[in-house]
């Protein structure tokens, strides 16, 4: 191999190095700030969101808006939930703001006395509160509402446990959906 040979190889292969690092870094940065995918681990959200669908989750939008009511996140479980550090995180339902009075009865959930209905959740069969959500701290519900592990089991939810926003289904292709 001649000298410039070499010389065009080596050019060649260390902008290939570059070129890895940097989408590495790129990737690895986009994942732990701005977005990524999450797989759901249970039913607990159906029909919404089944078991083993993959959801498309947004991470920045927390740092410009607060989450609302109605949004569905992912969020690690608060420590009085009882599980394996290592478990996956939670995908539920934001139903109570700091400040306000949830209730569920009559196969009803109501937020400050009026009842908040989501189309695709199932109907609780059971009953709990009234309670306040204290400042800093969230109310969720899973959509399947009978077989959910959420706060009408194990409380509040802190503001800072909150990882994300999922905004849509991208796998497997016939779940695929924006939700809402």
């Amino acid at each position: 191999m001649t000298n410039s040979a070499a010389n065009r190889f080596w050019n060649t292969f260390s902008e290939f190095v570059v070129l890895l690092v940097v989408s590495f870094v790129l990737a690895m940065g986009i994942r732990t700030a701005v977005a990524e995918v999450r797989w759901v681990p249970t039913g607990s959200m159906e029909p919404t969101v089944a078991a083993g669908d993959r959801l498309f989750t947004i991470k920045a939008i927390y740092y410009f808006e607060k989450p609302q009511r109605g949004d569905i996140i992912v969020f690690y479980a608060p420590k009085r939930a009882n599980l394996n550090p290592n478990s996956a995180p939670f995908v539920k339902r934001l139903i109570g703001l700091p400040g306000d009075t949830v209730e569920v009865r009559d196969g009803k959930v109501y937020v400050n006395g009026q009842v908040f209905e989501v189309e695709t959740a199932r109907v609780p069969k059971y009953t709990y509160g009234p309670v306040t959500v204290p400042d800093g701290m969230y109310f969720v519900l899973g959509d399947n509402r009978n077989a959910s592990y959420d706060s009408h089991e194990w409380g509040f939810l802190p503001e800072q446990n909150v990882i994300a926003k999922a905004v849509c289904v991208i796998w497997p292709f016939d779940h695929i959906k924006v939700l809402k």
